[in-house]
């Protein structure tokens, strides 16, 4: 998980917010959702986890609906991703959090329902790379669809008619009554908030059972980096490749161990060589003491 913590070094920077993709609702339909109680964040945090040793992207899945009005907002992390982090959130108050998540892209979702019409923005969002520490990263976003007026005529907030999660997802059409095709990758996560718009009295989350997001090519921005895993070097390439200084302290080390045993050696040769002129000498004595017997 993203967090502020010190670590060795220099400082990281302060988190910054970021708020430039929540959809534009007017001053009536704010004032239906503030009365309600129903609180939708769109918006994230750039902090720094101690972790993964990086800047990660901090937000709030959050939101709710009465009967007459939803709103909701939810994040996603692309396929892959292993700075992912999620953590479920129960308030006493309804329609506000109901979790944390980060992660160094996110795919965030947001609806908002007046009746039966609904609005979908869903952007890509990701960082730029860090020159430093103490340097904040910048954030970069990708619109990958937005509508409006759209309809489903399904009163999904009626008691049982969510027993079908994500069945249902709103249809969107341009002035001229052309088709606007949501991308296929992102059908599971419109079906889940188009029923948590229609959720009362929401107490749950509606994404925590849902997939990370694999998006296609035209879709995904190239400039975001997936982390490289370590390499490793095989045993006998790590033998064959030693350092030239690493190999020179060996041989130095072999040389004094070989030094030590030739010491040894004649150590021990010296310790055993004066017991032999006594032994020469009595053997001398003998042949003599033989000569002057008769």
């Amino acid at each position: 998980m993203a967090a502020g913590s010190s670590h060795s070094g220099s400082q990281p920077a302060k988190l910054t917010i970021v708020r430039g993709f929540a959809l534009q609702v007017n001053h009536s339909e704010w004032e239906e959702l503030r009365t309600a109680g129903i609180v939708a964040r769109a918006r994230m945090k750039i902090d720094f986890s101690s972790t993964h040793r990086c800047f990660l992207l901090c937000a709030e899945e959050s939101g709710g609906a009465i009967a007459n009005i939803g709103h909701y907002c939810g994040f996603l992390p692309l396929a892959g991703d292993p700075t992912f982090f999620v953590r479920p959130v129960t308030l006493a108050m309804p329609n506000t959090v109901h979790a944390d998540v980060s992660a160094a892209s996110l795919v965030s979702i947001e609806m908002l329902r007046y009746g039966t019409t609904y609005t979908l923005n869903i952007f890509l969002h990701w960082l730029a790379t860090s020159p430093g520490l103490d340097e904040l990263p910048a954030h970069r976003q990708k619109l990958l669809f937005s509508a409006n007026r759209g309809v489903l005529s399904q009163p999904l907030w009626q008691d049982g008619k969510t027993a079908q999660v994500g069945a249902y997802i709103p249809a969107f059409h341009r002035r001229t009554g052309d088709p606007l095709l949501i991308p296929p990758a992102l059908h599971e996560a419109v079906g889940a908030i188009t029923d948590a718009v229609c959720c009362v009295g929401c107490r749950k989350s509606h994404f925590l059972a849902l997939k990370p997001i694999r998006l296609p090519g035209e879709l995904s921005a190239p400039s975001i980096q997936t982390p490289i895993p370590r390499a490793t070097v095989p045993r006998a390439a790590s033998i064959e490749m030693l350092p030239t200084a690493q190999a020179g302290k060996n041989k130095k080390k072999r040389d004094r161990r070989r030094a030590k045993q030739r010491l040894a050696r004649q150590e021990a040769t010296d310790v055993a060589l004066p017991n032999c002129p006594e032994a020469v000498a009595d053997q001398s004595e003998v042949p003599a003491l033989q000569e002057v017997t008769p």
